[in-house]
């Protein structure tokens, strides 16, 4: 019982110590950005932000076939049914990621126009 209590004492007081230190060395080492990383962050952001352009141009042209395939008529009962669930889906789709985009130009009229 003794041996177990002593181990148990020396582990405490390792990952006391561990803790300790981590948070001595996590104070340490924060850094500002420098010019560059802030400028390639902006970059990214940018190019996130035009591929997320692409993606909901992409998701409305697939909405406008759908809204074309079914004012044709050439669509079952069942066919246009579906149709219109997966361009309700879409729509939903689309307007997350609108959201997301609005999002990310606002993250890049504060950090990144300046």
């Amino acid at each position: 019982m003794a041996k177990l209590r002593k181990a148990a004492a020396i582990v405490a007081v390792v990952l006391g110590s561990l803790t300790v230190t981590g948070a001595a060395l996590a104070d340490d080492r924060q850094t500002q950005r420098t010019p560059r990383d802030h400028r390639a962050f902006c970059e990214r952001l940018e190019q996130a932000a035009q591929d997320l352009r692409a993606k909901i141009g992409h998701i409305q042209a697939v909405q406008e076939r759908i809204r074309q395939k079914i004012a044709s008529g050439e669509l079952t009962r069942e066919q246009e049914a579906r149709a219109k669930h997966v361009l309700r889906k879409l729509e939903g789709l689309q307007q997350q990621l609108q959201e997301r985009l609005e999002r990310m130009l606002e993250v890049y009229g504060e950090k990144c126009q300046r």
